[in-house]
């Protein structure tokens, strides 16, 4: 990897990245560190200013999903109503609404981004640094007991118990977290008009300043509406919840350097499957 693409405090196992063009070519992406300043400096603003702002990330998942097609874990755990053109169009208009839309700097998912959800975009941003500022806990620490989360009951419930660890506590750089609003964890995408209300109603009446959200290719339909329930920060950290959660696999974008935290008692067979490897995953029980 190219020192540009490198985020202070973090390090990189996923091939793709230390070996992929993308990721060894200056030219490639010649902002990167410029974006990472930027990111931090509008958070940082539309903090102080009280004023609403959502980040969110679409890739994979939401691409298939866009474009109708019926693979992976898609029907598995976000949707059981079929890809019609008029089920899918809000989640595309959605994505029309924020004010930065990412995606990760590889050649092939930037082409679908730009294929599938095409010009005049909102400002993008790539991914890798919404993770890197995430995983290096510049986020965390930034906006320290300043945050809510929004993700699967199971994260949530998991999450909870490990923030009764001083350990843990210290290592996320927050003494707690304001609220905890729970999604189901499958099928969110059937009825996002139910549930967003559900979810603005918690939002409304949280103290919160900053919201971190992973709550699956759902947001698409509903992130954008976040901030007409309150004026606040919504960023979307897609695995970086799974990483709260100690389940984490390491090799995701800029994770190399993640500890997940697990408790040695915790049933966590009803949480979002990991492969649960020690030796890969940083792991220290609690």
């Amino acid at each position: 990897m190219h020192p540009l693409y490198c985020i202070e405090n973090t390090s990189n196992k996923e091939p793709e990245q230390l070996n992929g063009i993308e990721y060894n070519d200056p030219n490639f992406y010649p902002n990167f560190q410029i974006d990472i300043d930027w990111l931090k400096n509008i958070l940082i603003e539309k903090n102080k200013n009280n004023k609403g702002y959502v980040v969110m990330r679409v890739y994979d998942g939401e691409f298939h999903f866009l474009n109708k097609n019926v693979v992976g874990n898609g029907p598995k755990r976000h949707y059981t109503k079929p890809l019609t053109v008029e089920f899918v169009k809000p989640f595309l208009e959605g994505c029309y609404q924020v004010d930065i839309l990412s995606c990760q700097l590889k050649i092939k998912m930037l082409k679908q981004f730009h294929n599938i959800i095409p010009n005049p975009k909102p400002k993008f941003i790539p991914m890798d640094i919404i993770y890197g500022l995430f995983a290096n806990r510049w986020i965390l620490s930034t906006f320290k007991n300043k945050i809510a989360l929004i993700g699967g009951n199971e994260k949530m419930n998991v999450i909870q118990e490990l923030m009764k660890y001083e350990e843990y506590q210290k290592y996320i750089c927050n003494d707690y977290f304001i609220d905890y609003i729970s999604v189901p964890e499958r099928f969110s995408c059937d009825n996002t008009d139910i549930l967003i209300e559900d979810i603005g109603k918690q939002i409304k009446e949280s103290k919160a300043e900053v919201f971190l959200f992973g709550i699956g290719i759902s947001k698409m339909a509903m992130a954008y509406k976040f901030k007409t329930y309150k004026n606040a920060i919504f960023i979307d950290i897609g695995c970086g919840m799974s990483g709260l959660a100690g389940t984490v696999e390491t090799d995701r974008p800029y994770f190399g350097s993640w500890t997940n935290y697990r408790i040695k008692e915790y049933d966590y067979s009803k949480v979002d499957p990991t492969n649960f490897n020690v030796s890969r995953d940083n792991v220290i029980f609690l």
